[in-house]
C-alpha cells in the first residue's frame, strides 16, 4: 500500500474489542440498542479486508447497511481517494481491483436474499429478525471450502421486531447464543 495512504479505525472499546480479537470461528454477539455491535463489526470488516479477506455484511434493513457502510467508507476514505480501493455505493462495495479482497453489503431477510456470494468473514446483523435458513441453508456453506469465520449479531426481540421478523422461531438467535456460551471447544464464542 502507499506509505502516505491511511486507514483511521474507531478505536473499539472494552467488550468490542473482546470480540474483534477472539480467534473463535463462530461468534455470537447479543446487545442492546446503541451498544456499538455495528461499529464493532465494521472495524471488523475493515481488519479482515486489509488483511487481504472478503468480507460478506448481510442485514435485513437498510438502516443497518447505512450505518456500517458509513463507518466503513469512512475508515477507508484515504485509500477510496487515492485508487486504492475502488467504491460503488450502488452495490455497497469497497473492492481492491484486479483481486478478490472486497467488503460487500447488502439486505437479507433468508437464504434466497444472502445466495451468489462468497466470502471469507460472513457478518450477520440483525440475526433475530432473519430466517434461520439464510445461516443453514447459504452461509454455513459458504463457509465449507474457505474455513471462513461467521459472526451473528442479534439484539433480543422486542413486540416489534417480532412483528417483522422472517425467522420462524422468534427465539432462534437467543437459542444460538445459548449453544455458544456451553461451547467447550473455543469454536463458538458469546458475547454481550
Amino acid at each position: 500500500m502507499i506509505a502516505s495512504v491511511r486507514v483511521e479505525l474507531p478505536r473499539p472499546h472494552a467488550e468490542q474489542k473482546r470480540f474483534i480479537v477472539s480467534p473463535a470461528k463462530r461468534k455470537v454477539i447479543r446487545a442492546g440498542r446503541r451498544g456499538g455491535k455495528t461499529l464493532g463489526v465494521s472495524i471488523m470488516a475493515t481488519e479482515r479486508f486489509l488483511a487481504g479477506g472478503r468480507v460478506l455484511y448481510g442485514t435485513p434493513t437498510q438502516e443497518q447497511i447505512d450505518r456500517f457502510w458509513t463507518e466503513t467508507t469512512k475508515a477507508l476514505r484515504d485509500p477510496i481517494s487515492h485508487g486504492v480501493f475502488r467504491k460503488n455505493e450502488t452495490r455497497h462495495i469497497i473492492e481492491q481491483p484486479g483481486t478478490e479482497r472486497r467488503i460487500r453489503a447488502k439486505t437479507a431477510w433468508n437464504a434466497d436474499t444472502l445466495r451468489g456470494d462468497y466470502c471469507d468473514l460472513l457478518i450477520l446483523d440483525e440475526w433475530q429478525l432473519m430466517d434461520e435458513d439464510a445461516w443453514e441453508l447459504v452461509g454455513a456453506p459458504m463457509m465449507l471450502d474457505n474455513n471462513g469465520d461467521a459472526v451473528f449479531v442479534y439484539t433480543p426481540p422486542s413486540l416489534r421486531s417480532r412483528s417483522i421478523s422472517k425467522a420462524k422461531d422468534p427465539r432462534h438467535a437467543a437459542k444460538m447464543f445459548k449453544r455458544a456460551e456451553q461451547d467447550q471447544t473455543g469454536r463458538w464464542g458469546a458475547f454481550t
